[in-house]
């Protein structure tokens, strides 16, 4: 009976920790320094992001979804990503609001392919809903995105 019980309960802790948690991520982010443009074309303004994000227990995310480009010309395209989550919070802001440090990376496919590297820091805003704050740095083989520097801010709930 022992063994029975044993067996019953590593089987439903394996099961617990195995799962997963999805959630729509909504992110927003402005140019916080870009090159000049030679060929005067036009620059990146700002981006949207909407997505679904998987997030596993060994705190490591994958993302997916629709960009946004905002500037002289709107154009839109798909984005994919990861991060990679502390696995304890860096610090708390107040009593009950964790506040974890992430590092991650992606590409998004709009006109031409976009590299970006990503590092920030995410807010539990409440026990369903997290505030994340990011720099992301923009890389390609087109001067319309290349050496773009990003401030964002988005909200997984």
């Amino acid at each position: 009976m022992k063994s029975l019980l044993l067996a019953a309960l590593v089987l439903v802790s394996a099961n617990a920790s195995a799962e997963g948690q999805i959630a729509s991520l909504v992110n927003f982010e402005s140019t916080a320094t870009r090159p000049d443009s030679s060929n005067e074309q036009s620059n990146v303004t700002s981006i949207g992001y909407v997505a679904m994000e998987y997030t596993l227990p060994e705190n490591i995310s994958f993302y997916g979804g629709f960009s946004f480009v905002i500037g002289e010309q709107f154009e839109s395209g798909a984005t994919i990503g990861s991060r990679f989550y502390s696995a304890t919070p860096a610090f708390q802001i107040f009593p009950g609001i964790p506040m974890w440090s992430f590092i991650g990376g992606g590409v998004s496919f709009l006109e031409d392919t976009v590299y970006y590297p990503e590092a920030g820091f995410r807010i539990a805003a409440s026990d369903t809903s997290r505030l994340d704050i990011y720099v992301k740095i923009l890389n390609s083989s087109n001067e319309i995105y290349d050496k773009h520097v990003m401030i964002g801010a988005g909200l997984t709930f």
